[in-house]
């Protein structure tokens, strides 16, 4: 059985339990990190040296790094219509994981230091910068979807997921959000689906 490290409230480990849902895969989350610490811990560090989750362990071969664990899960399971087997469609898919992590994710992340993490009322112009870079953004993912059903095309795929965990994050924090309606669409129909329900387990 896989195992993997971390809790389901870290977005890159809600990426890659949403994708054990979605390909059906048996897997042990062994809590680590946040509330649960253990990350400086030696023998974590021997498993990770960066100190940080998710970390796979599927039999013996241990893998970090949330999207490279996406893209393996997938492959492993030959699951083309997460990952395609076409170049350019792979292509697109991994344009929007690159981005996500590169972009999308500090947005996000920046806007969770100045409202729930925060010891103090974060400035009001800090604020008022952190959701309209969030607003840019997601304004980009939407564009997309009011051309395609999907973040990568006509069918579900990998880059759905890290989106939706990012969406949701985005939804639950206490600023102020555009109107996107493409966004709000898709992500109804996505974190409908079961590999989501997990995150709720």
């Amino acid at each position: 059985m896989l195992k993997i490290w971390g809790h389901r409230a870290a977005p890159n480990v809600a990426k890659v339990v949403w994708a054990c849902g979605e390909l059906g895969l048996e897997h042990e989350l062994i809590p680590v990190g946040g509330p649960h610490g253990g990350l400086d811990e030696p023998a974590y560090r021997s498993l990770n040296p960066n100190g940080r989750i998710p970390t796979l362990d599927d039999e013996g071969f241990i893998l970090w790094e949330s999207h490279a664990i996406l893209r393996y899960l997938a492959r492993r399971e030959q699951a083309a219509g997460l990952y395609p087997a076409d170049a350019r469609q792979a292509a697109k898919v991994d344009q929007w994981l690159d981005w996500q992590a590169a972009h999308l994710a500090q947005a996000v992340r920046d806007l969770v230091r100045l409202t729930v993490k925060a010891s103090t009322p974060a400035p009001a112009e800090r604020l008022a910068a952190a959701e309209a870079e969030a607003d840019e953004l997601f304004g980009i993912v939407d564009a997309a979807l009011g051309t395609s059903p999907y973040v990568a095309g006509h069918a579900f795929t990998l880059a759905d997921i890290p989106i939706g965990v990012a969406v949701r994050r985005w939804t639950t924090l206490p600023v102020k959000r555009a109107s996107l309606p493409h966004l709000s669409r898709w992500f109804g129909e996505v974190w409908a689906r079961p590999g989501a329900a997990l995150l709720s387990a």
